[in-house]
């Protein structure tokens, strides 16, 4: 897996706990969803990622990589 820019949509809106233990990703909040991106590196980033999203009981609604962002 090359390194990139990745999405995760979940189900509902974060609480506070958890938009902190996963700082490191914008989040955006969506009607009923929470978009969160964020640069991976690697494939067991991503697995960390997703194991991360699991154990907060997150549900999952889509991961996609994503062209990165440029500003201005």
């Amino acid at each position: 897996m090359d390194a990139g820019e990745y999405e995760f949509r979940v189900r509902g809106r974060l609480d506070d706990a958890s938009a902190q233990r996963l700082q490191e990703f914008d989040g955006e909040l969506q009607a009923a969803e929470t978009v969160l991106r964020g640069r991976l590196q690697d494939q067991s980033q991503l697995q960390g990622t997703l194991a991360r999203l699991q154990e907060q009981g997150l549900e999952l609604l889509e991961v996609k990589k994503v062209a990165r962002r440029t500003s201005g």
